[in-house]
């Protein structure tokens, strides 16, 4: 049985989903998918602290998304990714 692998958004780099946070929009809602099942479109980042630095200056979730992403949301990823 194969890995299942997601693309960074920020880094573009594969990695097992295990190793990725999810965020998710749903009905124009996004949340952060920390079990990694929730229904929506869904993009990944990585959980290290280089692609949480670079996330905001290159708009990785506006491209994602195709449009604005909540700031409150780019404040609970930062946190979650810093942990």
């Amino acid at each position: 049985m194969s890995i299942p692998l997601r693309m960074c958004v920020v880094c573009r780099q594969m990695k097992a989903k295990s190793e990725l946070l999810r965020i998710v929009k749903k009905d124009g809602e996004f949340s952060m998918d920390i079990s990694g099942k929730l229904p929506g479109r869904g993009a990944y980042i990585c959980r290290s602290g280089d692609c949480c630095q670079f996330f905001e200056k290159q708009r990785s979730f506006e491209r994602a998304f195709k449009g604005a992403v909540p700031p409150k949301l780019k404040e609970n990823v930062k946190k979650e990714l810093i942990k």
